[in-house]
């Protein structure tokens, strides 16, 4: 398959939008500050007589986070091909798409208020798409209440999440289910739908369906405001803005640099810590807390991995200032200057302090513990051991 830009068609597509932009290279922004977007066509099949392109368009919210959507195009020519494909991307995600991040809302699209994953979301809906076939003289779409139904039941993590429902079948038989979360499968919310009342019908027909759903804190929004926030400015404060309670804040202005720390480590071969301290200065209250149990930290390493394999839009530069902000990579540097080996390296339990009034944020529902036997105010840097000795805790974050 061969992929050609398609950025001059989209660029048509946006004026006949009234949506001002500027070219940025590969990429269209809009607004000097805006998202920006970006498209391919690819050649998927060519047969005489009929011709199958697809449409990828990539928008770009805000730094390190981006979401793509691809429309298929069907003709008996490329152009028709193209030209069905775009018009597929104006009636079922473009005006999801700027209601979600660029611009309110206009009457091609339906926002509700939905309770998913334990919290209330503003549903944007874009029109369900049909391909081929009616399934009757009056279309219905009873399996619109399953689906509604079976996404308020699942967990999701708060923040900006885009979901693609796609549903095929030829003579009353299913032909596909696909079901995509941030472009991913999700398979909890496919399964669900399985039994749902899908519409049956001699002859072929499709549905397709995209949505976003906005509402709580969104950690890639955070890590694109620590980019834009002086080394000497107060991100907590920034994250607090963005929706973010102070011990999240607090805990996301530390998981950040730990996290894009990871990446590299275990490219060295030192496995990553597994569990975090946390503590504060004046009532030396602490918490202990399993990493992979937050989701602040999940998505925070999720977003580093992500970015590591060239999967966002951060910079090479951006990388390595956020990694080695952290106490991961410092460590790790100064213990490689010093002649250590990675592979005798060990990653202690971090410590990480936190205001009194975010531990208060935690008493609810995380129990006091102990605090651990004393350790010296300054750790020791990083040092390889032999084989035999004790590892000792080597870094902390304060």
């Amino acid at each position: 398959m061969t992929s050609t830009p398609a950025n001059e068609q989209l660029a048509e597509l946006l004026r006949a939008h009234d949506l001002a932009f500027q070219e940025e290279g590969e990429w269209l922004r809009v607004s000097p500050r805006g998202p920006r977007l970006q498209a391919t066509f690819t050649d998927t099949r060519t047969e005489p007589g009929s011709c199958t392109r697809r449409l990828d368009v990539c928008l770009e919210p805000w730094t390190g986070r981006r979401v793509v959507e691809s429309v298929v195009g069907v003709g008996t020519t490329e152009a028709e091909a193209l030209n069905d494909a775009l018009m597929h991307f104006a009636r079922a995600s473009l005006h999801v798409l700027l209601a979600a991040f660029v611009r309110p809302p206009d009457e091609h699209v339906t926002v509700e208020t939905w309770q998913v994953g334990g919290i209330d979301r503003k549903v944007i809906l874009g029109n369900i798409i049909t391909r081929g076939d009616t399934p009757g003289p009056k279309l219905v779409e009873p399996w619109f209440k399953d689906f509604e139904s079976a996404l308020r039941s699942l967990p999701l993590a708060s923040g900006a999440h885009c979901v693609r429902v796609y549903y095929a079948q030829r003579n009353e038989e299913r032909m596909a289910l696909e079901v995509l979360l941030d472009n991913q499968p999700w398979q909890a919310l496919a399964d669900l739908l399985e039994t749902a009342s899908w519409p049956a019908a001699p002859g072929f027909f499709s549905r397709r369906l995209f949505l976003v759903l906005q509402g709580g804190f969104d950690v890639s929004r955070a890590l694109a405001a620590w980019f834009d926030v002086p080394e000497d400015g107060d991100r907590v404060a920034v994250f607090q803005e963005q929706g973010a309670n102070l011990l999240e804040a607090e805990k996301l202005n530390a998981y950040l640099p730990l996290a894009f720390g990871v990446p590299l480590a275990r490219r060295l071969g030192v496995a990553p810590p597994i569990s975090a301290w946390f503590r504060t200065l004046a009532s030396q209250a602490q918490r202990t807390l399993l990493l992979n149990e937050d989701r602040l930290w999940v998505e925070a390493l999720q977003l580093a991995e992500q970015a590591f394999q060239g999967h966002t839009a951060l910079s090479e530069e951006q990388l390595t200032t956020l990694a080695h902000s952290g106490a991961i990579v410092r460590a790790i540097h100064q213990s490689l200057k010093e002649g250590a080996r990675p592979e005798d390296l060990l990653l202690s339990t971090p410590e990480i302090g936190i205001s009194g009034e975010a531990m208060l944020q935690w008493s609810a529902y995380t129990p006091l513990v102990p605090p651990p036997a004393p350790k010296p105010e300054a750790p020791a840097p990083a040092t390889s051991v032999p084989p035999e000795a004790p590892r000792r805790p080597w870094w902390k974050f304060w």
